[in-house]
């Protein structure tokens, strides 16, 4: 067994979803750590947002209509699996009006992260290229332009 599996995750999961074992996983997990860690010494406040979001919060960031194709949609909730953190995370101010004087205002997220666009360079080619499934740390700035 490698550290990641693709065979045991397009059994459980489809192609695109892959296991992470061993020292795999404890790397996904090292380096998820190490980045927030790395934003929040810098000023960003850490966040986990919700990997599940309401139609607004997609129209809001433009991944509908634009990409509504590329995302998993729950129809009988009528939610979307969020493509990266910053759908949530730039979301979490929407309809609030922010101050001069409070900005900047910095997030860092974490989240597991879903698109449909996964695909192969080619039917040889082995890697972490294009899953449907991935882990990503975000960073979010709001500032005065």
């Amino acid at each position: 067994m490698g550290i990641v599996d693709f065979e045991r995750g397009g059994k459980v999961s489809g192609a695109g979803f892959p296991f992470y074992v061993g020292k795999g996983a404890t790397l996904e997990r090292a380096l998820i750590n190490f980045f927030l860690d790395q934003a929040t010494e810098r000023g960003y406040m850490e966040m986990m947002p919700p990997v599940l979001v309401n139609e607004d919060s997609a129209r809001g960031t433009g991944q509908i209509p634009d990409k509504e194709d590329l995302m998993y949609i729950i129809e009988r909730d009528k939610l979307y699996m969020i493509p990266t953190a910053e759908v949530p995370v730039t979301n979490f101010h929407r309809e609030e009006q922010i101050y001069e004087k409070d900005l900047p205002i910095r997030y860092a997220a974490y989240s597991p992260c879903f698109r449909r666009e996964a695909g192969s360079y080619g039917k040889d080619v082995r890697g972490l290229n294009r899953l449907h499934q991935f882990d990503k740390v975000e960073l979010v700035k709001f500032v005065h332009h």
